[in-house]
């Protein structure tokens, strides 16, 4: 692939990167373990959501709060569909559920920084159209930081959401602009994309 999910893996530490660093407020964390990267409020979110099976949603959201209290007022400001997902096992739960139900656990750390893997890849068009509102959501209501990787046929989705774009083709940035005009330039980001 172009070395998206490697990108998110790198920077939490779970895939080690041979050349570079990555520094995050100005601090090198290239090679900090996992835990140490995630205290300080940077969370990954893999393709297939990352949930627990055998365990109810409310068991999920209480593991990554690491209590049994978890304030459902806050994610169901968010997300108010959640309420009648709560007792629902996450194996009963669509694809789409799952990958929005993994984003409303990490906002039980408050996180800074939150990186999603392809959260509409293999959705149907109407539950992409949740996720990508549901993303915006996080931004807008949270002030939450979102670095989201798609592959490059979900561009326009990107658009609706992004303040900034990077394309990255076999491992590389290939072009980096504000979202504004990147939606002037799309024929040249589609051929970085499609070469």
């Amino acid at each position: 692939g172009a070395g998206k999910t490697t990108l998110l893996k790198s920077i939490v530490n779970i895939d080690v990167i041979k050349n570079g660093k990555i520094i995050y407020n100005s601090l090198d964390i290239t090679h900090m373990p996992t835990y140490k990267i995630s205290k300080m409020g940077i969370f990954y979110v893999p393709d297939y959501g990352g949930l627990f099976t055998g365990m109810t949603v409310t068991e999920n959201l209480q593991l990554a709060s690491g209590s049994r209290k978890i304030d459902v007022e806050k994610l169901k400001a968010i997300y108010p569909e959640m309420l009648n997902l709560l007792n629902r096992r996450s194996e009963q739960l669509s694809g789409g559920e799952r990958k929005i139900i993994s984003m409303l656990r990490t906002l039980i750390i408050n996180p800074k920084l939150l990186l999603l893997d392809e959260p509409t890849e293999g959705m149907a068009p109407i539950i992409t159209e949740r996720i990508v509102k549901f993303i915006k959501t996080l931004n807008e209501k949270q002030g939450l930081t979102i670095l989201w990787v798609e592959p490059g046929a979900k561009l326009k989705k990107v658009l609706e959401v992004a303040d900034k774009i990077a394309v990255i083709a076999a491992g590389k940035l290939t072009y980096v602009e504000e979202v504004e005009k990147a939606k002037k330039e799309i024929d040249k980001i589609q051929r970085l994309l499609f070469v």
